[in-house]
């Protein structure tokens, strides 16, 4: 793993069992060996590829016992399959066990259209690279104008 966790705790029994009922077959080892350490971690900042012209971060794992509720909010998510990573800009990484435990880019603005990633999470967790911020360095002028969302900008405004 490349990148560093934290707050990740230990995912319970329970919440476990209750996910694979939910998903109907049993989870990977190779999952199941993560949230057993890493349930709801926060990684650093970072970046993987999705395609040749996409890329995104993982914001946060999502804990086991979220990850039910979680599955709403996904347009045509396969059966047998359920989200594990918010990604950025509301979107969302989902494992499906049906095909080998594949792990997909669930994106908002193209709910029909899922992206590959890996075979498996591990192989998925070994694409995230930490990323820099103070690597991108713009050109004067290079930035012409940017829009934000009112609602958003007093959200980080208050904090």
């Amino acid at each position: 793993m490349k990148i560093k966790l934290n707050e990740g705790s230990h995912a319970s029994d329970f919440d476990i069992d209750t996910l694979q009922k939910k998903v109907g077959v049993p989870l990977k080892p190779e999952f199941l060996e993560f949230v057993r350490n890493n349930d709801g971690s926060k990684p650093e900042t970072n970046i993987f590829k999705v395609n040749e012209s996409i890329e995104s971060g993982v914001n946060g794992f999502i804990p086991v016992r979220l990850i039910i509720r979680e599955m709403s909010n996904i347009e045509n998510l396969p059966e047998n399959a359920f989200p594990v990573a918010w990604a950025e800009g509301g979107n969302y990484i989902f494992i499906d066990q049906r095909i080998g435990g594949s792990v997909y880019f669930w994106d908002h603005e193209q709910p029909e259209n899922i992206f590959k990633l890996a075979d498996g999470f591990s192989q998925f967790i070994d694409l995230i690279d930490p990323f820099d911020t103070g690597s991108i360095k713009l050109k004067p002028n290079q930035v012409k104008k940017a829009w934000i969302d009112p609602d958003f900008l007093k959200t980080i405004q208050s904090t």
